[in-house]
C-alpha cells in the first residue's frame, strides 16, 4: 500500500519518517507533502491507499484536503493528525469520514498502531468492494456464467451434471437431480446462419426473455437462457417441486408467434423437449440434437424434439452422388449445370429423410472434396480462395443444412471462375476496354462503365490498364478526345465551342484548358496553324 503524510512542519515529517518501520505495518512506498496543493497533486498521479493529515496549515486546511478527497477519492482512508485539540475539528473530520482523530504528542507506537488499523481498514474494504465488483460482473454477465455452468451437457459428459447442478444452485436456481427440467431452442436463422445485418446475440437474448412471459409463470418457475454452441438459444425451465411442467402446447405457439412479431420475421424454428428429471437431461439434449440435425432444410415452426423419429444409418443408407458426372461437368467447364444437379440431388435424395443430417453431411464431404481435388489437378492456390469472409474451416464445417452447403458450392464455384478468367491473357481485356472507351468517347464515361462491359473489378482493371498500356484509363479518354478534337480542328468547318461538345466537353473552358495542356497550344492557334478550309466561329 502507499501512505500520503501531510503536514506544513518539515520536522514533524523526518520524525514520523525515521521514527516508523512503515514497511512493517505494510506500506511499500511512503509520499509526504507540506501542503494540501502538492498534496493533491500526489494523489493525482500516484495510487495512495491511506492518508494522514495535519488540520492547520498555511493556504488551505486538513479539513479542505478532506472535503476534496471525499468527493474525489473516497476510497482513501483518511485519518486527521494536530496538536489543536479542537471539538470542532473532530467533528468535522467525522462528518467527513475520516478513520481516526490523533492529538499531538501522541508516541510513534500509537500512531503506528492507528496506521496498523488503517491498513487492516484498507485490505477490508478492498476485499468488499472486490465482492461487490465480482457480484456485478456476474449480474451483468450472469448468460455467459450459466452457459459456462452447462457447456458440458450439450456434448454429453455426464460427470458434468452434478458440476452444473452446484454451480446454477450457488446462482440462486434451487433445484436437486430429481427436479423436472423443460428444454426449449430457439433457432433464429438470420443469426444461427450469420445473415447479412443479423441481429445481436444481446438483443436476441433480450427479446427472448421479455417474450418468457407468455410463454411460462416465472414467479414459479426457475428459467435461463444460455447460447448453446450451435448459436442457437436453449431456454431451460425448472421445476423443483416437479407440479407444473410441461409448458401447454398453446402456450409454446404464443411463443413462437410472440418471437416472429417482435423480431420481424418467420424464419424462426422451435425446438422443444419433453420434461425429464435434471439427471436424466443428458440423454434428452441428445435427442434434440439429432432432430435439429436433421432439420436440413431449416424449416420454421416448431418441434418436439422427445418424439423426433431417429434413424441410424448404415453404411449404405442414401443415394450417393454421381461422382463421373458431376466431375466431368467440372472439366467442361458447365459450372451452372453442376450447381443445378448437385441442387437436384440434395432435394431430392437428402430432404426430408429420417437421417437427412448424415446423408448431407457425407455429400457435403464429397463435393468439396470434388472441388479441392480439382483445384489441386490444376495447380491452383487453394488458400488464396478463402479470406476472413469465408475461411477454409468455414468450408468444411458448413453441412448443417441445405442452405449452407449451397451457399459453400455458389462459393467454390464463384472461386473457380474467377481463376479462371484471371488466367486469360490480359491484353483481351486491354484491347476490349480500348474499343469501348473509343467508341463511347464522347459520352460520360466512367471507370465502372468500362469494367462492367469487360467483367473485371475497377480497381483490377485499373491497374492492369496501366501496366499494359503505361497510361491511366482516365488519361486515355482525355487522348481520345483530344486526338479527335485535333482532327475536327484541322478538318472540319465547325466552331471550336460546338467541336467541344461533340468530343464530350460541354464545358467549353475545361475542353480548352485541357487542350492547351496536352498541344502546348490553344484550340484556336492549333486550328489557325493546320486547318486546310475556311471555318466561321
Amino acid at each position: 500500500m502507499n501512505l500520503l503524510l501531510v503536514d506544513d512542519q518539515i520536522s514533524v515529517l523526518d520524525g514520523l519518517l525515521h521514527g516508523i518501520n512503515f514497511e512493517a505495518l505494510g506500506y511499500s512506498k511512503v509520499f509526504t507533502a507540506s501542503n494540501v496543493t502538492d498534496a493533491i497533486k500526489i494523489c493525482e498521479e500516484n495510487n495512495i491507499n491511506v492518508l494522514v493529515t495535519d488540520i492547520e496549515m498555511p493556504g488551505k486546511t486538513g479539513i479542505e484536503l478532506n472535503e476534496y478527497l471525499q468527493q474525489h477519492y473516497p476510497n482513501i482512508i483518511r485519518r486527521v493528525l494536530t496538536s489543536h485539540a479542537n471539538f470542532s475539528y473532530v467533528q468535522n473530520s467525522l462528518r467527513l469520514g475520516c478513520f481516526d482523530f490523533i492529538v499531538q504528542p501522541s508516541p510513534y507506537e500509537a500512531i503506528a498502531q492507528t496506521l496498523k488499523r488503517a491498513a487492516e481498514a484498507w485490505n477490508f474494504n478492498l476485499n468488499n468492494r472486490r465482492l461487490t465488483e465480482y457480484g456485478a460482473l456476474f449480474k451483468s454477465n450472469a448468460n455467459e456464467f450459466l452457459a459456462k455452468a452447462v457447456e458440458n451437457l450439450f456434448v454429453g459428459t455426464t460427470s458434468e451434471i452434478e458440476d452444473s447442478i452446484k454451480l446454477l444452485n450457488k446462482a440462486g436456481y434451487s433445484f436437486t437431480a430429481n427436479s423436472l427440467v423443460q428444454l426449449f431452442w430457439v433457432d433464429v436463422h438470420a443469426y444461427t446462419r450469420k445473415e447479412p445485418n443479423y441481429p445481436s446475440q444481446r438483443f436476441l437474448m433480450e427479446t427472448i426473455n421479455d417474450s418468457l412471459s407468455i410463454f411460462i409463470n416465472t414467479d414459479t418457475l426457475d428459467h435461463f437462457i444460455v447460447m448453446t454452441p450451435f448459436r442457437m438459444f436453449s431456454i431451460f425451465v425448472i421445476d423443483d417441486k416437479n407440479e407444473i411442467l410441461p409448458v401447454e402446447k398453446g402456450c409454446i405457439e404464443e411463443f413462437l408467434h410472440s418471437l416472429q412479431s417482435r423480431l420481424e420475421t418467420e424464419h424462426i424454428t422451435l425446438y422443444f423437449s419433453n420434461p425429464v428429471k435434471y439427471k436424466d437431461i443428458l440423454e434428452e439434449i441428445s435427442s434434440a440434437n439429432r432432430c435439429i440435425g436433421n432439420n436440413v432444410s431449416g424449416k420454421p415452426g416448431i418441434f418436439n424434439t422427445s418424439v423426433a423419429e431417429t434413424f441410424e444409418p448404415s453404411a449404405d443408407t442414401g443415394k450417393s452422388i454421381n461422382q463421373k458426372y458431376w466431375d466431368s461437368l467440372l472439366h467442361t467447364g458447365q459450372l451452372s449445370m453442376l450447381k443445378r444437379e448437385i441442387k437436384l440431388h440434395l432435394d431430392k435424395n437428402i430432404l426430408d429423410k429420417p437421417n437427412s443430417y448424415e446423408l448431407l453431411r457425407k455429400t457435403h464431404q464429397q463435393i468439396v472434396n470434388l472441388f479441392l481435388l480439382y483445384f489441386y489437378e490444376n495447380n491452383y492456390d487453394v488458400n488464396s480462395i478463402f479470406s476472413s469472409s469465408f475461411t477454409y474451416q468455414d468450408c468444411i464445417n458448413s453441412y448443417s443444412t441445405i442452405d449452407a452447403v449451397m451457399k459453400t458450392v455458389d462459393f467454390l464455384i464463384d472461386a473457380l471462375s474467377k481463376i479462371q478468367k484471371a488466367e486469360e491473357p490480359s491484353e483481351d481485356y486491354v484491347t476490349l476496354a480500348k474499343s469501348y472507351i473509343i467508341d463511347h468517347f464522347n459520352a460520360e464515361l466512367s471507370i465502372k462503365e468500362i469494367a462492367e462491359f469487360v467483367h473485371l473489378n475497377p480497381e483490377y482493371l485499373t491497374r492492369l490498364f496501366k501496366k499494359e498500356t503505361g497510361v491511366t484509363l482516365k488519361d486515355f479518354i482525355i487522348e481520345c478526345r483530344i486526338s479527335t478534337a485535333k482532327d475536327l480542328l484541322a478538318n472540319s468547318s465547325l466552331s471550336i465551342s460546338m467541336i467541344s461538345s461533340e468530343v464530350g466537353y460541354h464545358n467549353f473552358s475545361y475542353f480548352a484548358y485541357l487542350f492547351k495542356k496536352m498541344e502546348q497550344v490553344t484550340p484556336r492557334e492549333y486550328r489557325n496553324k493546320f486547318s486546310k478550309q475556311p471555318f466561321q466561329e
